[in-house]
């Protein structure tokens, strides 16, 4: 199955105690209230808005008959967007999807994301129209919450409400999608795997800075 899905997050920062002793634990991040949830971008796309990942992925490779581990830094970046009639379509080159099968060396692909309103969706065109468009979610999510792509499939996302705002699963048979949205940031952590032979992804945020562009 192709996953054809995107990813929010904001990593909500903690810092260490000025002036305290050695063994002091850095400050908790305080979860963001509804009203706060709600008011915040949950996906702050524009243009030259960039997240940046560490990745570790852990492969099955039969020339080596041996499961192998690699890490690598990942950059996920909006290079163009177009408006029309309300809707606006946000072309985004890295999503994380791109690291769910490679060979040796992961190929960074366009995708695009369509808002419109508090409507995200995706296309295969980088137009912003919807027609042919695949429905993501509705902002805000809400915990507990089935979101199914189509009425004639049986795999939908689950929602489940984070510290840092929401985690959205996808399961199929030997396949699990994972995104951890956080309102303000984007997609704070990306989990790819499959059952059987040994196919995990891990991706989580290092930094994100915001565009300079619409």
């Amino acid at each position: 199955m192709k996953f054809r899905t995107p990813i929010i997050a904001v990593a909500l920062a903690t810092g260490s105690l000025l002036g305290s002793s050695a063994c002091s634990s850095p400050a908790k991040p305080r979860p963001m209230t509804m009203q706060e949830m709600v008011a915040a971008d949950p996906l702050p796309l524009s243009k030259g808005a960039k997240w940046t990942y560490k990745i570790s992925v852990l492969r099955y490779e039969p020339e080596k008959d041996a499961e192998v581990k690699q890490e690598l830094d990942w950059a996920t970046e909006v290079v163009d967007v177009k408006e029309a009639n309300g809707v606006t379509a946000y072309v985004v080159k890295g999503w994380p999807t791109d690291l769910m099968d490679f060979d040796k060396v992961p190929v960074a692909s366009e995708r695009t994301i369509l808002r419109s309103d508090n409507n995200f969706l995706w296309s295969e065109k980088s137009e912003p129209s919807l027609d042919d468009a695949e429905g993501w979610f509705t902002w805000p999510l809400i915990d507990g919450q089935k979101i199914c792509p189509s009425a004639e499939t049986t795999y939908c996302w689950q929602v489940s409400a984070i510290e840092t705002g929401y985690a959205m699963s996808f399961y199929t048979g030997p396949d699990e999608v994972l995104y951890e949205l956080s309102p303000g940031t984007g997609v704070s952590r990306f989990r790819y795997l499959h059952h059987g032979t040994t196919n995990t992804v891990e991706a989580k945020l290092v930094s994100f800075k915001k565009g300079t562009g619409k």
